[in-house]
């Protein structure tokens, strides 16, 4: 896990999603498998790291001394989990309509560790599941699979692919993906590290590859995170963190001129959500800490060519 920092990202993501899991009272995204896959140690780690990282946020003194377990519920629930368990939800949301619209495909694009694929249930018997991600990250999590004992069903295939340097369309189709079949794809945490052509060229590639009607979903940034001058305390801290590991922020959209952006990829905006809106969806009856991010967005396509 070291020298694998795709792995260790996808594992922190991970942590997050089975923290929520396990201690909501309400989950959003009940994903119960995401603990199963990480080790007690790097759990206590990811947890301590979390944990230290208190006053990093909160740097305002408390009124009282708090547990180290106080501190990790606040961070994670305020400062990690409500983006990453929300738009799961909804990635997951709008695939099981599309289910049953007759999409036959799912490509999770930057799967990490997805765990979909794991406990999915009830999928027509010809439903195909694509994981695309780069391949240190992908062999990392099939070693893990193995190691816990989780069995990689018949209609998962791995897709190993930097599918911003290497030809998406040519490693699907060589692991047997049908650009005749109507496809659901997932872009979740990555279009904000993307440099825009490189997005535009993905969008494109998804158009070429798969039929009218086929959905794309993917959230991304307004471009007030990337004014100091407007953006929330919590988005600049994250932009600070992930720059320090390397991993730069770079990319957001205005939501109003979005439609029109995606124009020459062959796609139409059928949902633009606004973090009001994904609050209203998720958080507006919680008695807890969370609420939607400021500046984030969720987008789902539809392919129109």
């Amino acid at each position: 896990m070291e020298n694998n920092k795709e792995s260790l990202t996808a594992l922190v993501s991970c942590f997050a999603r089975g923290y929520h899991a396990l201690q909501s009272k309400n989950p959003i995204f009940n994903d119960t498998l995401a603990l199963s896959l990480i080790k007690e140690d790097e759990q206590e780690l990811i947890a301590t790291n979390w944990a230290n990282a208190y006053h990093f946020f909160h740097p305002e003194p408390s009124n009282a001394p708090l547990t180290t377990d106080e501190k990790l519920s606040w961070v994670m629930n305020t400062q990690c989990i409500p983006q990453l368990v929300s738009r799961s939800r909804y990635a997951e949301d709008q695939l099981i309509s599309a289910i049953k619209r007759g999409i036959k495909q799912y490509v999770i694009l930057g799967a990490g560790m997805d765990t979909f694929a794991y406990r999915q249930e009830n999928l027509p018997e010809d439903f195909m599941i694509y994981e695309v991600d780069h391949p240190a990250t992908q062999q990392f999590k099939q070693q893990r699979l193995k190691e816990m004992g989780i069995l990689i069903p018949e209609n998962v295939k791995f897709v190993p692919v930097d599918f911003t340097h290497r030809s998406l369309q040519h490693e699907l189709m060589k692991h047997g993906f049908n650009k005749d079949a109507f496809s659901y794809f997932s872009i979740l945490g990555v279009v904000m590290y993307l440099n825009k052509p490189d997005f535009f060229k993905l969008l494109s590639t998804i158009a070429e590859i798969a039929p009218n009607g086929s959905s794309v979903v993917f959230d991304y940034l307004d471009n007030d995170a990337f004014n100091d001058d407007c953006a929330s305390d919590k988005i600049m801290k994250m932009r600070q963190i992930t720059a320090a590991t390397g991993e730069h922020i770079i990319t957001g959209f205005d939501p109003l001129t979005l439609d029109i952006e995606l124009q020459n990829s062959q796609m139409l905006l059928y949902e633009n959500l606004s973090p009001e809106q994904i609050e209203d969806m998720f958080f507006s009856t919680r008695e807890d800490e969370m609420h939607a991010f400021d500046h984030f967005h969720f987008a789902h396509l539809a392919i129109r060519k």
